[in-house]
């Protein structure tokens, strides 16, 4: 058995990214999340807990919790109550968490290899400390800068244009780069060079760091905790004093709940303009807004910012000479973080909706096997569309209007908008992200984005890689010369016996199929199920009229958007979308029932139509929900 592991230490959160069998790498959910928090808690016995399990002892004693050992590698000791915890200890018990839960979800096989990830600066001494707490936690251990995996995973996403970035796989993507990595402890920024040779890593070369180890996301919180002490402590002084200074177990213990309190409200203002804090008594529940938390941290966003500057001019470049700029980590997800890397370098940043997740991704990258020459690259179940999705599916081989039609051949060049006539460009197709359905139809009205072409993109990136480790649905083996049977999350279908089930992502509820010795190929028929959140039947026009929409606003490639079709004998909503100068591509056929929705994607490359089309005939034949 082959698992290959990949942990992003963070200061606050660690990611884990496992892959199986070589297999598309898969965000590890701990405890039905996809970051452990890096918090440590010393029992009475000297029993370590660590993440979700810390925080809840930590009511018990918070004197005994440390929720950022990472910024504490250099002291070489911890005072967790009375207990004296050497640092190296608190840093293994949380790796040794983490690969747990990837260990778990592949049947308790050993990690035969294991990437950590540390910022760009980090040097012998403190690498070595972190390479000690992975001892004996898998076969081979590999150390790659934090930078770097972000470059990685950025670089196999985004491609640059005259004007734009598209999401796009591409080996040539991402010759310079600047990340800007924003956890919760520092700040850290890196310009990296894609190149070879020993002077790199994993294909990139660190051309100037810098970082800031004094500010972060944890010092915002304590920014805004002070800022919410200015407006309630004068109601009673001595007792805002005797909380902040925690002597008691009492007090302590309503610091800890008051610093979530505050944290999960700086969370709430990246996505709303204002939030109230519940505070203990006597005090009166506090309000802050967006404008609070952008006046107390404007200054050091700005040296954040001047510092990325600095990097890219130690670098010898200017920012138009990169190819992008990356934002990594929590902390970027605050709006005025890209506005003033906008307004000083001139360039729209990137970021992803879970920032978090990019750098062990990215440092999978540096695990697994890379494909053979004249091999196809492992393509990635297509993510379907939703009834009103930001953007289309992969490639199409989009099929005639006519019942009896299979897929139709490209033509020689594609439209740009929606179209309802039959054509069929083939080609490599970007896979679609999902929309939120509404509670109830509504006419919709304007949803012009400004800035977030960009960042849009990548979350198209984020969906396509997946964020939860794999789990297999229940696949029925067939009798000799059968059909396989194949049910999972709500549905079901039948498939050819000469096809085997390869990817699963729960939180999609999508699964995918490839021909049996093709597991890693291009060739594959995708399912996935959405909850509509209204009648499809009564509102089927509403429905069509998102769809058209939103692939209208995409910007991709749309082609024979055929509402009324007909498809191995159902009715079904096609259409096609791709770039014709690639040999790829795909079907999208949905199918909506009640208040949810089927999309299905029949992708083939080369002479592999016919066999793709016969399978897709047969799931569209056969798919149900497991209601009917």
């Amino acid at each position: 058995m082959s698992l290959r592991v990949a942990v992003d230490f963070g200061t606050s959160s660690t990611c884990v990214v496992a892959s199986l069998y070589g297999r598309e790498p898969q965000v590890v959910m701990i405890d039905g999340h996809p970051l452990l928090p890096s918090s440590v808690y010393c029992a009475e016995d000297g029993t370590l807990f660590v993440g979700r399990e810390a925080e809840r002892q930590a009511a018990v004693d918070p004197s005994r919790y440390e929720p950022n050992p990472k910024r504490r590698i250099d002291e070489g000791e911890l005072l967790l109550g009375t207990t004296v915890v050497p640092v190296l200890d608190a840093i293994r018990a949380v790796l040794e968490r983490a690969i747990s839960e990837a260990r778990r979800l592949a049947g308790g096989a050993e990690v035969d290899l294991l990437v950590l990830t540390h910022p760009a600066d980090w040097g012998v001494i403190r690498t070595r400390v972190l390479r000690q707490a992975a001892a004996k936690l898998a076969n081979e251990i590999a150390l790659v800068p934090e930078p770097v995996a972000a470059a990685l995973f950025h670089a196999a996403t985004f491609t640059p244009s005259s004007s734009d970035r598209t999401v796009e796989y591409s080996d040539e993507v991402g010759d310079v780069l600047a990340v800007l990595d924003m956890g919760a402890g520092t700040v850290d920024v890196s310009v990296v060079k894609k190149e070879s040779g020993p002077a790199s890593q994993a294909g990139y070369r660190v051309l100037a760091t810098k970082g800031d180890p004094s500010f972060g996301g944890a010092d915002i919180d304590q920014a805004l905790l002070e800022l919410i002490g200015e407006q309630v402590a004068h109601a009673d002084p001595e007792a805002w004093r005797a909380l902040m200074e925690a002597r008691t177990l009492g007090d302590r213990r309503r610091r800890r709940v008051l610093r979530q309190d505050v944290r999960g409200a700086k969370e709430t203002l990246s996505r709303h303009a204002y939030t109230d804090v519940p505070m203990p008594p006597p005090f009166a529940d506090a309000h802050v807004t967006r404008e609070d938390l952008e006046r107390l941290i404007a200054g050091p966003l700005g040296r954040a910012v001047a510092m990325t500057a600095m990097a890219i001019e130690e670098a010898g470049l200017r920012p138009k000479q990169l190819t992008g700029v990356f934002l990594v980590g929590g902390t970027s997800r605050i709006p005025m973080v890209a506005r003033l890397v906008h307004e000083r370098l001139g360039i729209v940043p990137i970021t992803l909706d879970q920032p978090e997740t990019v750098v062990a991704r990215g440092a999978m990258r540096t695990a697994l096997p890379r494909p053979r020459p004249g091999t196809p690259k492992p393509a990635t179940a297509p993510r379907a569309v939703a009834a009103a999705p930001p953007s289309g599916g992969t490639p199409v081989a989009q099929r005639t209007a006519t019942p009896s039609a299979g897929f139709a051949q490209a033509p020689a060049a594609p439209q740009q908008a929606v179209s309802t006539q039959p054509t069929s460009p083939a080609g490599g197709f970007v896979h679609p992200a999902p929309s939120t359905y509404p509670a109830k139809p509504s006419s919709g009205g304007g949803r012009k984005k400004a800035l977030i072409g960009a960042a849009l993109f990548a979350l198209v990136a984020l969906v396509v890689a997946g964020v939860v480790f794999l789990m297999q649905p229940d696949e029925e083996e067939p009798k000799q010369g059968s059909d396989k049977q194949l049910t999972a999350f709500g549905y079901t279908f039948s498939y050819p016996a000469d096809w085997t089930q390869t990817d699963t992502v729960q939180q999609d509820k999508q699964v995918a199929i490839r021909p049996r010795g093709e597991e890693d190929g291009p060739n594959f028929v995708s399912v996935q199920q959405f909850d509509i959140g209204y009648d499809f039947e009564d509102n089927r026009e509403q429905f069509i009229s998102q769809l058209r929409s939103r692939l209208n606003e995409s910007g991709r490639i749309i082609t024979g958007f055929n509402p009324d079709d007909k498809f191995a004998g159902r009715s079904v909503i096609t259409y096609a979308e791709g770039y014709p100068e690639r040999d790829k591509a795909t079907a999208w056929l949905v199918i909506a029932k009640d208040d949810k929705q089927l999309s299905i994607g029949c992708q083939w490359a080369g002479d592999a139509r016919q066999k793709v089309e016969d399978a897709c005939k047969k799931v569209v034949r056969t798919v149900k929900f497991t209601g009917e």
